[in-house]
């Protein structure tokens, strides 16, 4: 029974694994890279995923057989699940070559167009679709002379039946989890190899949509908006130079990020000026680079990553990670400077889960979460707390040579847990005193860290501290979005300034790139840099966007064009007042903020955000 089982497993794996093959060597894209050393290696790490496809499909023919059903029932059901992994494996290659990406969540957008994208593949993809006919055929030889031998032996039937299912859960949950050392997996576990083609390569297309049908279609991201009109591009055009081209970064320097989990500046003396959770970053930024107020564009750590590293928007009322969205092929930050020479790390204290894979997709290499620790340090319910984070990047940057970039992301603020009593400085009377005690510790952390990074910083380094988003706040204002910020040179290039402006993540990319003399023209935030900064803050919920410029803010419906309310934002850049949307400062903003809504979300779900300057050059 034993051999039984690992039959049925190894055919199935051998089914995916050599679709797999057959289908990217039709792909004339995908073809020099299947014969290479990397794409051998990227086989080989997409064997993880072949086998989390090939166990859920083996799982419910060996209970079957395990409960005494025999051949002539499991091998029709085998040769199903043996159709499912060739069909879904060709309809995705059939889609990468039409779309440039792997299926996921579009699974439900052919709903009722079935004829016509089979009269598609039967016409224009026919090599794909005879290959899909042949492994078929093949797999179905194999399975009719597949010996499935019934159980015999001197142990009782039952005994050993239980044990081999004890062994076998055991076996599939393992696989189908992708492992016990960090969280499960998904089918953008893919990304963590850290090259986008290659993890293209890796990808698992049974397993992938498997996936997604299982989530469902409410899962998926939506366009909340319609396409752009060619009054909406011309205001653009005027806003953005069109003519604006890549310039790669110049000067070879050094990147440090750190994303500030759920800090929100309300909780920061220097900016509401009502409680001193943070006097370190207070004193840090009262000496560097910033702004008089900084917006997080989402509310999830994906969220503010995708805001940040690639200067363009989320989806209205969500995010890319974990979306049909996650696999486009969005040129940021990490990516760039990746592929100009920077060595790129991210690193945080929690399972890699959805956000180390998500970093990877956005372009870092190498990902690192609790697994890769390697000393013991004090965890809270997520991982390891802020100084052991640290520790882990200072070990890291220690043995880097220049240049690179590097992210982390800090895990203190994931959580309430403190470790000493005497860490609450701020009691536990409510929610809001437990955010800043913990903000308060996390503060001490970064101080620490500071004071040593001298140690192994060897060459001119831009130090960038930011949250990803807030938390645990009441919706009052804009509280909700206002995050610290600040950044600094350690060969002091930047200016000591507070800029009076309201900035937005989106921002971020747009002013290392500058810092580092280069341009990406399909970034839509402004460096903080410019001699006339005259870029502006962004964020969403549910159906509704707002947007921020030189202290006003509009906030408008995008299914409705005749909803929206307009503020004035008071000096402390969280307090709003009510203001007339009639004045033709707000309804020059509205204008600008549908425009610029319309056109983003249409790019970004066609997976073109690197033509948002390009389409506007002939307006």
């Amino acid at each position: 029974m034993f051999f039984n089982l690992l039959r049925i497993l190894l055919l199935l794996l051998l089914t995916g694994t050599v679709s797999k093959i057959t289908l990217t060597a039709l792909n004339p894209y995908q073809l020099p890279l299947l014969f290479s050393v990397e794409g051998l290696y990227s086989l080989w790490w997409g064997l993880r995923l072949d086998l989390t496809a090939a166990a859920a499909l083996a799982t419910p023919l060996v209970l079957l057989l395990l409960a005494g059903a025999r051949a002539g029932i499991i091998k029709p059901l085998l040769f199903l699940a043996a159709v499912w992994l060739i069909l879904t494996t060709t309809g995705d290659a059939i889609y990468m070559l039409e779309a440039g990406r792997h299926v996921t969540f579009e699974v439900f957008t052919g709903k009722g167009l079935e004829q016509g994208l089979l009269a598609t593949a039967f016409t224009t993809y026919l090599p794909q679709v005879l290959a899909a006919t042949g492994l078929t055929v093949a797999a179905a030889f194999f399975i009719w002379r597949l010996a499935l031998v019934p159980s015999a032996g001197r142990k009782p039937a039952w005994a050993y039946n239980t044990a081999l299912l004890m062994a076998w859960l055991v076996v599939a949950a393992t696989a189908i989890r992708g492992g016990w050392s960090d969280a499960p997996q998904s089918p953008m576990s893919a990304y963590k190899i850290g090259e986008p083609q290659q993890a293209g390569l890796a990808w698992n297309a049974p397993y992938a949509i498997t996936y997604y049908l299982s989530k469902g279609e409410k899962r998926a991201a939506q366009q909340l908006t319609p396409p752009p009109s060619e009054r909406d591009l011309r205001i653009l055009a005027r806003q953005y130079d069109a003519s604006a081209e890549f310039i790669a970064p110049a000067k070879r320097a050094n990147v440090l990020m750190v994303l500030l989990e759920s800090w929100t500046a309300a909780d920061l003396y220097s900016y509401a000026q009502q409680v001193d959770a943070a006097p370190h970053f207070d004193h840090l930024r009262a000496n560097s680079l910033t702004t008089q107020a900084m917006y997080a564009d989402g509310y999830r750590t994906v969220e503010g990553m995708f805001a940040t590293f690639c200067s363009f928007p989320n989806p209205i009322g969500g995010g890319v990670a974990g979306t049909q969205l996650q696999g486009a092929d969005y040129a940021c930050l990490p990516r760039l400077l990746k592929e100009q020479g920077w060595d790129t790390h991210f690193v945080q204290g929690s399972g890699k889960g959805i956000v180390g894979a998500f970093a990877q997709t956005l372009g870092f290499t190498h990902s690192y979460g609790k697994s890769d620790y390697t000393f013991e340090g004090t965890e809270n319910y997520w991982g390891y707390m802020d100084d052991d984070i640290y520790q882990f990047a200072l070990n890291k940057l220690g043995s880097l040579s220049a240049p690179y970039l590097m992210a982390i992301n800090t895990g203190t603020t994931h959580d309430t847990f403190l470790p000493k009593e005497s860490d609450y400085v701020f009691g536990k009377d409510d929610r809001t005193a437990l955010r800043r005690n913990v903000i308060h510790h996390a503060d001490g952390a970064l101080q620490r860290f500071m004071d040593a990074l001298p140690g192994v910083l060897r060459a001119p380094t831009l130090i960038v501290l930011l949250a990803d988003h807030t938390a645990s706040i009441a919706p009052e204002g804009l509280q909700r979005n206002a995050i610290p910020f600040l950044m600094l040179a350690t060969d002091g290039s930047l200016p000591v300034r507070q800029l009076p402006v309201q900035a937005g993540q989106l921002d971020i990319a747009p002013t290392i790139i500058d810092w580092l003399g280069g341009n990406v023209p399909w970034f839509t935030g402004q460096s903080l840099l410019a001699n006339n900064y005259h870029g502006f803050a962004h964020y969403s919920s549910g159906q509704s966007v707002s947007r921020i410029e030189n202290g006003r803010l509009v906030r408008f419906d995008v299914t409705a064009d005749d909803r929206a309310e307009c503020f004035a934002i008071e000096e402390n850049g969280l307090d709003l007042q009510a203001d007339n949307c009639e004045s033709p400062s707000y309804s020059d903003m509205l204008s600008r903020a549908r425009a610029y809504t319309r056109y983003t979300q249409s790019l970004l779900f066609a997976g073109k955000t690197q033509d948002f300057a390009r389409q506007l050059l002939s307006k």
